[in-house]
């Protein structure tokens, strides 16, 4: 369960940055929470509200330990999410995401 929580909330990450012009920790942190509503409101669909609410996860805090430009505008970033899902508890795994610039803001890149 613990895997499919935070290979979700990390496969669902943008590519964050330390550069001023890439991501900050909070804009990562924002995308995270916004990719696990998601994920949260389909499980919500499919096994209703107590199967979403068993699921869902809080993340604490998004640390960035490097970042680098692939190309204009998209950044593999090693990041490091705190977590709280309800079945596992609290921990911190670590990850190499990639994220893009859009209009819209970061978003998933590959």
């Amino acid at each position: 369960m613990k895997k499919v929580i935070y290979g979700a909330l990390l496969a669902s990450t943008v590519l964050l940055s330390a550069c001023s012009s890439g991501p900050s920790e909070s804009d990562i942190k924002a995308l995270l929470e916004a990719e696990m509503e998601k994920m949260s409101a389909m499980i919500g669909e499919l096994g209703g509200d107590s199967m979403s609410d068993m699921l869902e996860v809080e993340i604490h805090k998004v640390t960035i330990h490097s970042c680098e430009e692939e190309r204009s505008d998209v950044y593999r970033c090693d990041v490091e999410v705190d977590a709280t899902a309800p079945v596992t508890g609290r921990s911190v795994e670590r990850a190499e995401i990639v994220l893009a610039k859009s209009d819209d803001g970061w978003i998933q890149a590959q």
